[in-house]
């Protein structure tokens, strides 16, 4: 009796529906409505033999976040990966390994220097997204603070301290010690929460409270504490815990 031979190559993008490929959805809608398989998939292109982009897509993020909770953290693994650990996945070649890397690369340029451009910052939103980018991947909690002149622009944005996975220790010598030599009207405190949570903890809030009554004394006031999440933040003035 002859055997049934299994079909090796499955559909592409082609064959999907118009309103379902990811290039015309991102066109019609926006990147922000494509899943992160499908942003991939614009970048490595074409698929392989058994796979469709956005299958091999899901199956390279797949393999980056083995360990980690959520779909949304799958990018986190994946910027930390070299070309040769992408080329140990299957289906990936030099080319699409290149293209990935070369994108992730893009991306950690265009976010390093925004670090630069001056930003007024008018509400706890403008804050939170102009360090956003640069500290919700982090894989320890960092500890900086934005120098602000009188007319609430950045002047620079400081890095404090690094801690572990969900601790960081921060003495105010070392805060107002920066914010005193470069001459700061006010300060924002900024760290983040490698967990993507973004709620303050006991002694995030401690922490806050001892730093806003040093900036007292000082005369440097803390005008807000932003807490990055994953794409989230968190800020103590929009939730009244500083006055």
């Amino acid at each position: 009796m002859e055997k049934y031979k299994e079909e090796e190559l499955k559909y592409t993008i082609k064959d999907m529906p118009a309103e379902d490929r990811p290039q015309e959805k991102l066109l019609k809608y926006g990147p922000e409505h494509l899943s992160n398989a499908e942003l991939l998939a614009l970048i490595i292109r074409t698929g392989s033999k058994k796979h469709t982009s956005i299958e091999l897509s899901q199956n390279i993020l797949n393999e980056a976040k083995k360990g980690l909770s959520s779909e949304e953290n799958s990018f986190i693994a994946l910027k930390d990966l070299s070309a040769k650990d992408l080329m140990k996945i299957p289906g990936v070649g030099e080319s699409k390994a290149s293209m990935i890397i070369s994108a992730l690369e893009i991306s950690r340029r265009t976010n390093k220097s925004s670090i630069y451009k001056k930003k007024r910052i008018r509400t706890p939103s403008d804050m939170a997204d102009f360090v956003l980018s640069d500290m919700r991947f982090l894989e320890r909690e960092n500890f900086n603070i934005a120098i602000l002149n009188t007319k609430k622009e950045v002047e620079s944005i400081r890095h404090i301290s690094t801690g572990t996975l969900n601790a960081t220790i921060v003495h105010p010598r070392d805060v107002f010690q920066i914010a005193i030599r470069e001459n700061a009207h006010t300060i924002i405190l900024i760290h983040n929460h490698p967990t993507g949570d973004p709620t303050p903890s006991i002694e995030d809030i401690n922490i806050t409270n001892r730093l806003v009554e040093v900036g007292n004394i000082v005369k440097i006031d803390v005008i807000d504490h932003i807490i990055i999440g994953d794409n989230t933040y968190y800020s103590f003035l929009e939730n009244n815990l500083i006055s």
